[in-house]
């Protein structure tokens, strides 16, 4: 929003601008502004009503019984028992803990570095309007009364050319929305008027370039009577401050389409304030299939009105086509004929349990406190100082006789004994409080039974499943918050400051319509630390189960104080481990070279050896072979000799030879049986 200070202007770039109070425009403006509240007024203020209810019950507020039940002397004292805080502490507890960043998604798979420079401005518009507290703030306030409104609006007073964007949560009796609406991003919704109370300094804040107009105006405080439960109209003055007031209605523009016949797609052209003049005739030429129209389109418009004076109209501050508010609901049902119940929170049907359970209490005390107390009965005139009945602490009653009178005379009144079933009936009632707002005793930590985890696990599970559409719809809001925020990113922030932001020149799709249409959807991701840690816990299972997760991944999701230093340290570690190794590794080569030239040589070694072994082998069996060899050599020589001798016998009888011949045998196997041992010995 270029000159947003100096011109005066909120939209130069989209038309509109201040206006003169005094311009018959104006009049025609507050004419439609009236006619809208006027005709919403009915079903708002049902709903102003219930929700006033709602937020006293919710603060234990004791005057709600005369209120609500009329007066009753005998409930003298207004104490309250809230359960009810408990248990929306509880929801908005856990959605405080599981909190959700907005993030986006890429469709395609080169719109990775895209995603991730809109992730990272998204973050930093997040953290800089702390945008989670007010999150966490209309959450709450819808479950107590059943809708609050996130709105989005640009401040100039940092950043007088590109803005900055911020958020607030607006209650339930601060706005005055359409009563037939039905659709949660508000697309069918025809008009919402929301109205605060500022100073005339923060008038010219939220007005820039009208300071002059504001100096001659006066505040004149709380005139028109709209709006009566606002907190600042109860019973406190506002005659110093003015009525600032923002309505939104639906209407049209004209916009300017380039059609493409042969693709059937059709594309806005805007014209960028750095944009060559001339620049769409120059496309149209290099690309002459491509036709031009003119056509209206849906959009949403701004009036503002300061005290009584119409001051601007047109284009509303984010330079959007749809409102700046997101609601978020916690009940809705649109088809219920009474516009007070079709807005609910989680209050308005513990309401009437929270008042039973308190009158059930408070007859309880009342009987207890009726019971008369031990006390003293005596004569008159029998004691000197009847303070000596209180000197032992007795808070009792003294009863008085007078002389001539027995304490038989006197009736005690028995008090009405308290029944068990009085007392079990408020514990029941308390019961009830807890079964009709879907909140068990696990979701409370405040179960007292001994069962198994596994049990408390399932029990919490289906306790937050009774709550889950609610949280469903906390989901959905921030989803179009998101979106919101990302068309008001590209509306209004300039290149130089998304290029600050980022640290670095951003994708050259960054500002494209076609970027977001297509390549981009805003889901929800982690944010709190409990998710975090969830997810620290589930890269440590992956990694005990033998994945490999890298250390990065793990230090990236762990949620602790100076994580920079820590990987800092870790990557010096990781060098100084690898050196280490480097070392290690060479030590152990020249360690292995050593035993493999060890091994090598006593391999030799073993290898000669063996020879000399083997050619010992040989040498031995040489030498047994030649004893062998004398051994037969010899036995031959004496068969021979044997034979000669039988020979020179020849002239000797046959018989004497036949004797001789046996006798040499004998002699002969004689022989032989005494080598033998000698032999195996050997």
């Amino acid at each position: 929003m270029a000159g947003a200070y100096e011109s005066g202007q909120y939209n130069s770039r989209m038309g509109g601008g201040y206006i003169d109070p005094s311009d018959k425009g104006a009049e025609n403006l507050k004419q439609m502004m009236d006619y809208f509240y006027q005709s919403n007024y009915t079903g708002q203020s049902a709903l102003w009503a219930q929700g006033l209810i709602d937020k006293r019950f919710k603060a234990g507020d004791q005057a709600l019984y005369s209120m609500m039940y009329g007066q009753n002397y005998q409930q003298y004292q207004k104490f309250f028992f809230n359960l009810i805080r408990r248990h929306l502490n509880m929801i908005g507890g856990f959605q405080r803990r599981n909190r959700k960043s907005t993030i986006t998604q890429p469709v395609h798979q080169g719109d990775d570095a895209l995603s991730d420079d809109y992730n990272a401005v998204l973050r930093y518009c997040e953290d800089r309007d702390g945008f989670q507290e007010y999150l966490s703030e209309s959450f709450e306030g819808a479950c107590d009364t059943g809708m609050t409104l996130m709105h989005m609006y640009m401040d100039y007073s940092r950043d007088p050319y590109s803005g900055d964007l911020f958020t607030d949560c607006v209650s339930y009796n601060n706005f005055l929305i359409d009563q037939y609406f039905r659709k949660q991003d508000l697309s069918d919704c025809n008009g919402i008027w929301r109205r605060r109370w500022t100073s005339k300094q923060g008038a010219k804040l939220l007005l820039p370039g009208y300071a002059e107009e504001i100096d001659k105006m006066s505040s004149g405080g709380m005139k028109d009577g709209r709006f009566p439960v606002q907190a600042e109209l109860q019973n406190i003055p506002v005659n110093g401050l003015f009525a600032y007031d923002e309505f939104y209605y639906r209407s049209t523009r004209e916009a300017t389409m380039i059609l493409d016949p042969m693709s059937g797609e059709a594309v806005e052209w805007i014209d960028e304030p750095d944009a060559v003049e001339g620049e769409m005739e120059q496309a149209l030429r290099m690309q002459p299939w491509l036709q031009v129209k003119k056509m209206q389109v849906p959009t949403v418009k701004l009036v503002i009105q300061l005290g009584s004076k119409i001051v601007y109209h047109g284009q509303n501050q984010l330079g959007i086509d749809s409102y700046p508010f997101v609601p978020s609901m916690c009940y809705y049902e649109p088809d219920i004929p009474s516009y007070a119940w079709r807005v609910q929170g989680i209050v308005r049907n513990l309401r009437d349990s929270q008042f039973l359970y308190n009158m059930r209490k408070i007859i309880e005390l009342q009987m207890l406190q009726s019971s008369v107390n031990a006390g003293w009965i005596y004569s008159v005139d029998s004691v000197v100082d009847e303070k000596a009945f209180r000197q032992a602490g007795a808070d009792g009653y003294l009863i008085a006789l007078k002389q001539g009178h027995t304490p038989a005379e006197v009736q005690r009144i028995e008090p009405v004994a308290i029944p068990p079933s009085l007392i079990e009936l408020s514990r029941i009632l308390a019961d009830d409080i807890t079964k009709i707002s879907g909140v068990n005793e696990e979701l409370l930590g405040a179960a007292t039974d001994d069962k198994a985890g596994i049990l408390a696990m399932l029990r919490q599970g289906a306790g937050l499943t009774t709550l889950q559409g609610i949280f469903d719809k906390l989901d959905y809001t921030q989803r179009l918050y998101g979106q919101i925020r990302l068309e008001a990113i590209c509306k209004n922030f300039s290149k130089q400051k998304i290029k600050n932001i980022l640290g670095k020149d951003p994708d050259q799709r960054f500002f494209s319509y076609e970027a977001k249409k297509y390549g981009i959807v805003v889901e929800e991701g982690n944010y709190s630390a409990t998710q975090r840690q969830n997810e620290l816990q589930q890269l440590l299972h992956f990694r005990e189960i033998g994945m490999p997760i890298p250390d990065e991944s793990i230090m990236d999701a762990a949620f602790i104080t100076n994580k920079a230093k820590i990987i800092e340290q870790m990557q010096a570690a990781n060098q100084q481990a690898q050196q280490q190794q480097q070392q290690q590794a060479q030590q152990q080569e020249k360690s292995d070279n050593s035993k493999m030239m060890l091994d090598f040589a006593k391999s030799k070694s073993e290898l000669a050896r063996e020879k000399d072994l083997m050619a010992s082998a040989q040498q031995k069996i040489a030498s047994i072979g030649e004893s062998s060899a004398n051994a037969e050599y010899k036995r031959s020589e004496s068969d021979l000799n044997l034979v000669k001798m039988m020979m020179e016998l020849e002239d000797q009888q046959f018989g004497q030879f036949k004797s001789a011949l046996e006798y040499a045998q004998m002699v002969k196997e004689y022989n032989s049986l005494n080598q033998q041992p000698a032999a195996v010995g050997g």
